[in-house]
């Protein structure tokens, strides 16, 4: 006999330099492979999860959910998260584990995704952030990326700025960015992050987002900006793609789901010390 199934979500952060992307694929280890792996160890069964994201090879994570479901419910959260750790390689960290509601999706539900691109501009390199952000050591000039950043928001087609064999079979190519902005970094001289919210991302869009930035703001594309790029519909006219180690998820946002608000909280004022 068994219990009425149960929907739980987890909230995972990854090094992308550890894995072949998020998605499992045959004889290449992969962040949903991994978490997989280790609940059918603690559930005795095969268990499928369902990603906020599907992240390339490289792609880093701060703040991803997945959610699996179960036929029968797991009496103590904080021994089976201790669990799941033990049981995953040291490039990934489950934080947080909550029971949700049976309709939620971690992909299907997600209102918006926030991405991060980190940039290292400085004279010399900074070993420390090696494989972690993008280094260049001429100038970047940073007020022309924040004027960009701002005509960013809103909805557009963003059909010059993904990868082209992604686009067969697209229904849309429209994207609404909620946010757009850039932080320079106090604590680390010359690390800046570029970060943007949007109600969905095309295949590797983020990375030729910021690539057609980037050469805006080192004056390699003086006479346009990035609204005559995405007018043109053309991906031969925009930029570079970014490395994927620059590049991290940062949080998936649920309207409808507090439950995951709340475990985003949890591991900011605790920050996984045990309560």
């Amino acid at each position: 006999m068994t219990e009425d199934p149960r929907n739980y979500a987890l909230l995972i952060e990854f090094d992308g330099g550890c894995f072949f992307g998020y998605q499992s694929q045959k004889q290449s280890p992969t962040v949903q492979e991994e978490i997989e792996k280790a609940l059918e160890i603690l559930l005795k069964k095969q268990t499928r999860i369902w990603g906020a994201g599907r992240t390339d090879t490289g792609v880093h994570a701060r703040g991803m959910i997945v959610n699996f479901k179960t036929d029968s419910p797991i009496p103590n959260l904080s021994k089976f998260l201790l669990g799941m750790n033990a049981l995953t390689d040291r490039g990934l960290a489950i934080h947080e584990i909550t029971e949700v509601p049976l309709n939620f999706n971690s992909q299907f539900s997600c209102t918006a995704r926030e991405y991060e691109y980190l940039l290292v501009n400085a004279r010399f390199p900074r070993p420390v952030w090696k494989n972690r952000a993008f280094w260049y050591q001429h100038r970047i000039d940073v007020s022309r990326l924040r004027e960009e950043l701002e005509l960013l928001k809103g909805e557009h087609d963003f059909r010059s700025l993904a990868k082209a064999t992604s686009m067969r079979n697209r229904r849309t190519t429209n994207r609404v960015i909620y946010d757009a902005n850039l932080i320079e970094s106090e604590e680390e001289p010359g690390l800046l992050r570029l970060r943007i919210k949007a109600n969905g991302f095309l295949h590797n869009m983020v990375r030729i987002l910021t690539g057609t930035l980037f050469e805006i703001a080192i004056e390699k594309r003086k006479e346009t900006n990035i609204l005559k790029i995405l007018s043109s519909k053309d991906r031969t006219i925009a930029g570079i793609t970014l490395p994927p180690y620059g590049l991290y998820f940062l949080k998936a946002y649920y309207d409808s789901f507090p439950e995951i608000d709340r475990m985003y909280q949890n591991r900011k004022e605790f920050g996984g010390v045990p309560r």
